[in-house]
């Protein structure tokens, strides 16, 4: 739900303008598609797109489809991130394990064989956040892009667990099911396609 706000930024001319009040954005006479942000949200929207907003402006509340789409190499990034946070808490129980036992070097073997884990961690990592209201995992997050329907809503944890389940698709097709968003315009891998869902980046303002 938005929160009403005293003070906003307003593009103006291609720059961030401001801070104005509301009744000085009354007197703007501004546009529904004109690009509008409360003072502490992280981006600017079209003024259409704040419910709140919209209906204090009186200009009919519409949401704008994703324009923007993340590109594979920073997806990639995304997820190196994603695998080395998990790997990192890998580490940390592995250290826990060894401060329990013994010999540590008799259960080399085990701590080799649990890095299977990593993957693990980072797939429920990934779940848990791309469902949550964040719609980004760490990776996601740093890199600034975020996981929604066609729409641009957050998906459900029901999707996000169906979205990382299919991506051992693109496993299982030696990394074909990934590199098929390279010829999508809107650079959606395999399991982008299966859970119907899109990895967007912040806007360029």
């Amino acid at each position: 739900m938005e929160v009403q706000h005293d003070q906003y930024e307003v593009v103006l001319a291609g720059k961030p303008a401001g801070p104005f009040t509301l009744d000085e954005l009354r007197d703007m006479s501004l546009r529904p598609t004109d690009f509008v942000k409360p003072i502490g949200q992280p981006e600017f929207k079209e003024l259409r797109e704040w419910p709140e907003l919209s209906r204090l402006l009186h200009v009919e509340h519409q949401l704008t489809p994703p324009q923007y789409f993340a590109t594979l190499d920073v997806r990639l990034l995304s997820t190196a991130i994603d695998y080395f946070i998990a790997f990192c808490c890998y580490a940390i129980l592995a250290a826990i394990y060894l401060a329990g036992v013994g010999n540590s070097q008799e259960h080399i073997p085990t701590l080799l064989a649990g890095l299977i884990l990593v993957p693990v961690i980072k797939f429920v990592f990934c779940v848990i956040a791309e469902g949550s209201k964040r719609q980004a995992s760490v990776g996601k997050m740093l890199v600034g892009i975020k996981v929604t329907d066609q729409q641009g809503k957050p998906i459900s944890y029901g999707r996000a667990l169906l979205r990382n389940v299919a991506k051992l698709v693109g496993i299982a097709t030696l990394g074909i099911g990934f590199f098929a968003g390279f010829f999508d315009r809107k650079q959606r891998c395999w399991h982008d396609r299966i859970a119907d869902t899109l990895v967007i980046k912040d806007r360029l303002l």
